[in-house]
C-alpha cells in the first residue's frame, strides 16, 4: 500500500562532533509531524531523544518537541537519563493547557568522561525503541510500554490494536520505577526509532539494516523502508556513532 506525498521531510547533516548523529523523518499520511528528535552536547557528554507524539494533532506534535528539547538538557546536565525522562513529565505537566498533548520519549547519554569504560544509557516510557551495534550482533534494548506488550509478556494473545495504545507515557509516568533504563556497554551505535519505523518493518529487516547500512545513510534508510512498508504514521529514526573509528595512518612510502 502506497502512503501519501511526504511533508516535512528532512535530513540533518553529520554533527561536527566526537560522537556525529544522523536523523531522517517523514510525515507520511498524517496531517501533523507529531516525531520529534533533540540532541545536547557538553560537559563532556552527549544526550539525544526520540519522541513520538500521542495521536495526530499540534498538540502531539508541540508535546514530543517539548519532551525531547528538555530531556537532552536535564540529562547532559544531571547526568541521569532517568531524570531526563521525569524532567520531561515536570514540564508538559508545569504547561498545562499550554501544551496539553503527550508522547512517548527515549532518552540515551553518553559515558561520564572521567568514568572508567564507556557505558552509556538509554531511558524510556511509552513505544519508542532503541538498539545497539556492538560491531558484530545488533541487540534490542527496549521493551514497548503497551497494553499489548504487557499482555503479551503474560502469554496473552491481543488485538492489533492494543500495540498503539501506551501504558506509560511522559505524562503519566509516575515516578522513576515506571521508566525502562538500560546500560550499554561500548556500543558502536545506537539507533532509536518510533513505532512508525519498527511497527512497519519486520525485526530481522531492521537488525539487518542496522548490521549492514553506514550510518550516514542508516536513518534515510530505516524510514524510506517504513514508507515503502505503507506505514500509516509520521516515521522517524536517529542513528548515534558512539564509537568513532581510529584514523587511518598512511604507510609511509619508500623513497
Amino acid at each position: 500500500m502506497s502512503v501519501a506525498a511526504v511533508a516535512g521531510r528532512r535530513d540533518e547533516a553529520r554533527a561536527v562532533s566526537p560522537t556525529p548523529t544522523w536523523t531522517a523523518s517523514a510525515r507520511g499520511p498524517r496531517r501533523n509531524q507529531a516525531d520529534a528528535t533533540a540532541r545536547f552536547e557538553g560537559r563532556g557528554r552527549v544526550a539525544v531523544a526520540i519522541a513520538d507524539g500521542v495521536g495526530d494533532s499540534a498538540a502531539a506534535a508541540l508535546a514530543a518537541h517539548a519532551a525531547a528539547d528538555h530531556a537532552v538538557r536535564v540529562a547532559v546536565l544531571d547526568g541521569r537519563a532517568d531524570l531526563a525522562v521525569l524532567a520531561a513529565r515536570d514540564v508538559l505537566l508545569a504547561a498545562g493547557t499550554m501544551i496539553g498533548g503527550d508522547a512517548a520519549l527515549t532518552v540515551a547519554l553518553s559515558p561520564d568522561p572521567g568514568a572508567v569504560g564507556g557505558t552509556w544509557t538509554v531511558a524510556w516510557v511509552g513505544d519508542c525503541r532503541a538498539w545497539s551495534w556492538d560491531g558484530r550482533a545488533v541487540h534490542p534494548l527496549t521493551r514497548d510500554h503497551t497494553v499489548a506488550s504487557e499482555m503479551q509478556a503474560a502469554g496473552v494473545a491481543v488485538a492489533q490494536r492494543l500495540e498503539n495504545v501506551l501504558t506509560t507515557s511522559v505524562r503519566t509516568v509516575r515516578g522513576a520505577t515506571e521508566i525502562g533504563l538500560v546500560a550499554v556497554p561500548a556500543p558502536a551505535a545506537l539507533v532509536l526509532a518510533s513505532d512508525g519505523v519498527h511497527r512497519s518493518i519486520d525485526p530481522a529487516l531492521v537488525a539487518r539494516l542496522v548490521a549492514h547500512v553506514p550510518p550516514p545513510a542508516l536513518a534515510r534508510t530505516l524510514v524510506d523502508s517504513a514508507r515503502a512498508a505503507g506505514t500509516h504514521d509520521n516515521a522517524t529514526a536517529l542513528v548515534v556513532e558512539t564509537r568513532t573509528p581510529a584514523p587511518v595512518i598512511p604507510t609511509p612510502r619508500r623513497p
